[in-house]
């Protein structure tokens, strides 16, 4: 299976995609700056980005274009999850298990 990293800024603008579906540049600007003071190149620059990780992609048959996710989100929770497990606990899911059992 093939990972795509992103940033937490990144991510920000993916939790937009996620919850909304498919938006257009405006539509995600006034999602992203609700939640980010960033300004509208910032957020063009991170667009962008995801594009090239193809973590996105946007709809060109539709005017004004439209973006949306190529990421689902339950595979990248699991991505960041399995990678959380493999740093910090040596790859056992248990030992992960058992410290939030005892922090809870």
């Amino acid at each position: 299976m093939t990972t795509i990293q992103i940033t937490e800024a990144e991510r920000v603008l993916m939790e937009a995609l996620w919850r909304s579906g498919p938006l257009t540049a405006a539509e995600l600007m006034a999602a992203v700056k609700a939640v980010e003071p960033w300004a509208e190149p910032t957020i063009k620059t991170l667009l962008h980005r995801l594009m090239q990780r193809q973590a996105i992609r946007s709809d060109r048959s539709v005017v004004p274009l439209r973006y949306l996710p190529l990421l689902n989100r339950e595979a990248y929770v699991a991505q960041q999850v399995d990678d959380l497990v493999k740093r910090l606990f040596e790859g056992d899911r248990i030992a992960l298990a058992a410290y939030l059992a005892d922090k809870s």
